[in-house]
């Protein structure tokens, strides 16, 4: 009985301090890189929700402000910009900015240019098929072929070409 009687405070206070710490969890602030892999993956499920232009804008901008990620813009995406009639233009050639640096923070240390342009266009894709799913009008032809050659799973060697063209000193790699 004496046993049972001397644990008892010691159990209470294992039992009060593990509670504690369970009721008040301290969460660290959300940094601007996680902010922007959650905005591009949020882009990519809703490209033209409500809040998209203010995310997109928050991301442009930081894209710009950020010393710790480099994205380059290459000539890769078919028809866009050049044709103002692409639906959803401009929201699927900035989508292949955040993609781009969505892959950079998710996987540091990767900088050869072929991986990180896919990247960017398989955030495209996913913004791509999300406004499909919504609007069938919206097709594009070239990216209908790129989810093609993303379904057969040669999408990395289907861009090899079109990458090192389109890329200014771009290593293709």
């Amino acid at each position: 009985m004496r046993l049972k009687h001397a644990l008892l405070p010691l159990l209470m206070a294992v039992s009060f301090v593990s509670s504690a710490g369970e009721s008040a969890p301290i969460e660290a602030p959300e940094t601007d890189s996680a902010r922007a892999a959650k905005y591009t993956a949020a882009l990519e499920a809703d490209p033209l929700g409500d809040d998209a232009t203010a995310k997109r804008r928050w991301l442009l901008q930081w894209l710009t402000d950020t010393p710790d990620f480099i994205v380059t813009v290459c000539d890769i995406l078919g028809p866009l910009p050049k044709d103002d009639a692409v639906p959803n233009g401009p929201e699927l050639l900035v989508q292949q900015m955040f993609g781009n640096v969505s892959y950079q923070i998710r996987n540091p240390g990767k900088t050869d240019t072929l991986t990180l342009q896919v990247a960017g266009v398989e955030s495209v894709l996913r913004s791509y098929s999300a406004i499909l799913a919504k609007d069938q009008k919206a097709r594009i032809p070239y990216f209908d072929n790129l989810v093609t050659e993303q379904r057969k799973g040669s999408l990395k060697a289907h861009m090899a070409p079109i990458v090192a063209s389109g890329c200014a000193g771009g290593d293709g790699a």
